[in-house]
């Protein structure tokens, strides 16, 4: 999961780029990402306050949790280098996220999904 703000202003074009170039990069050319869905912090009156406005959830596929990692920390290392030797990275970030509110977590499911019974 990522939680993550757009840089003050910059709102509708970073939300295009991470909508519809980052989460397809991250999916397509890294190993264990299996699918991924962004998500905005709902405006609900009364609720309390968070330091983030967008969530990504990324879906790994099952055991491969620890590729999914190495390919996550690799991809790091890898746009540095393609950024210094001036091409573009197999994972772009954009200068449009707010670099102050920037959070990555892995997390492994401990129980199945659970459907609500009245749905």
């Amino acid at each position: 999961m990522v939680l993550s703000n757009a840089k003050p202003g910059r709102e509708d074009e970073c939300n295009r780029w991470y909508s519809d170039v980052h989460i397809l990069d991250t999916i397509n050319n890294l190993d264990g990402f299996a699918c991924a869905q962004r998500f905005q912090l709902a405006d609900l009156e009364g609720a309390p306050p968070s330091n983030y406005r967008y969530l990504a959830i990324y879906e790994i596929e099952d055991d491969r949790h620890e590729r999914a990692y190495a390919q996550f920390d690799w991809q790091r290392q890898e746009r540095a280098e393609a950024l210094a030797d001036g091409r573009e990275p197999m994972v772009s970030v954009s200068r449009t996220l707010d670099p102050e509110y920037f959070l990555v977590g892995f997390f492994s499911a401990i129980t199945d999904r659970i459907p609500s019974t009245r749905i």
